[in-house]
């Protein structure tokens, strides 16, 4: 009887002494999932804009490409955030809104640029975050961030082309 009462007692311990690393982990979930939920809302709105407009033919496919598959992603993540019990919101930060302003007036040559360096940036960062995600994220964020990042950088690859392809 003692010596389950000892393997239960250092069983509770070993959980305890886990906690932190888990509420870090959670917590880094919780962050990755909001961030790549704002960058996939910013983007498809920024894409939905720009595919809407006459810019150039190469930046107007990129944009379609990047609306549809934000279109197809957005409710990926949202089943990843129920499912881990986070709450997500369509709202953007001030500076992403600001973005998204400055960029629905522009047409043309200007707004194939903005739109492609704009993307090519977030972009960059949104991969950054996904192999991160990969390496530190609870279970279900990095099986979710290994099957999209490859997709990510698809992408990036291209807005990077398409920038220089604008680019003064």
């Amino acid at each position: 009887m003692a010596v389950i009462g000892r393997r239960a007692f250092l069983a509770v311990l070993v959980s305890w002494a886990a906690q932190p690393g888990r509420a870090r982990a959670d917590e880094a979930g919780r962050r990755f999932i909001e961030a790549a939920y704002a960058s996939a809302v910013f983007q498809a709105r920024i894409s939905e804009i720009a595919a809407a407009k006459d810019p150039r033919p190469n930046i107007k496919a990129l944009a379609e490409r990047v609306r549809d598959f934000r279109a197809a992603q957005l409710p990926e993540l949202a089943r990843l955030a129920k499912t881990s019990g986070i709450e997500l919101h369509d709202t953007l930060d001030l500076e992403l809104r600001s973005i998204v302003e400055n960029i629905e007036p522009l047409d043309y040559l200007a707004l194939s640029r903005r739109y492609a360096e704009v993307e090519t940036q977030a972009l960059e960062k949104e991969i950054a975050a996904y192999e991160d995600a990969v390496r530190s994220g609870p279970q279900p964020v990095r099986d979710y961030a290994s099957a999209t990042a490859e997709k990510l950088r698809e992408l990036g690859k291209t807005a990077k082309e398409e920038l220089a392809a604008v680019g003064p």
